[in-house]
């Protein structure tokens, strides 16, 4: 990705509003996430270590908080709410906060096709939060949010942001990096996407 795509927003760097998180959050219950054809694969031996998703593929409810997380928010919420974020994702020249995709991106029409070239800061680098499978351009994850929908980053960074803010995720921000290290989780995850799909509303 060009090195124009200057990324840093003046995001807050404090927690996201957490009336707006809550109201996008459902509890993940055990007999709900049991129910996803993408885990079925997963079900027979808890590969995440300690945490909330592995507690549930554990079946073991000996301890009344077991089986029992919380939803995160979609990749489409995070590139539109850079403010939501928990560290600074970028800022416009002005110094101003984005307060959407659109604040970051200069489209040049007289080119044909037109050209996009990102103007907000470099902050929240992927490569600073990723230490495998490194983003070649060491773009801002924002920048990628807003440039490479549908793609695999654009899926872990949701993934990371919802794990680094909302209480009880499906994943720890450990289990977020070692599934980005490993997609299928030794083969035991078919569908990278679908799966990460499943763990936010």
């Amino acid at each position: 990705m060009p090195k124009n795509q200057e990324t840093n927003k003046n995001v807050k760097s404090d927690s996201p509003n957490q009336d707006s998180a809550s109201l996008g959050r459902r509890q993940f219950t055990k007999a709900g996430l049991l129910a996803s054809p993408v885990l079925m694969s997963v079900v027979s031996r808890p590969v995440f270590g300690v945490g909330c998703l592995s507690n549930i593929l554990s079946g073991n409810l000996s301890d009344p908080d077991r089986g029992s997380c919380n939803l995160g928010l979609s990749p489409g919420y995070y590139k539109e709410h850079p403010e939501a974020w928990p560290m600074n994702a970028g800022q416009k020249l002005d110094g101003s906060f984005p307060i959407s995709c659109n604040d970051c991106i200069d489209k040049d029409t007289s080119t044909s096709p037109p050209t996009r070239t990102w103007v907000c800061t470099r902050e929240a680098l992927f490569n600073t939060y990723f230490t495998t499978n490194k983003d070649p351009l060491d773009r801002p994850m924002l920048e990628i949010l807003c440039t490479e929908e549908g793609s695999d980053e654009f899926h872990i960074i949701a993934a990371l942001l919802n794990a680094m803010t909302v209480p009880n995720y499906v994943l720890t921000v450990a289990q977020v990096k070692d599934l980005w290290a490993d997609p299928t989780l030794d083969g035991q995850i078919s569908n990278f996407k679908a799966f990460l799909n499943d763990t936010w509303t």
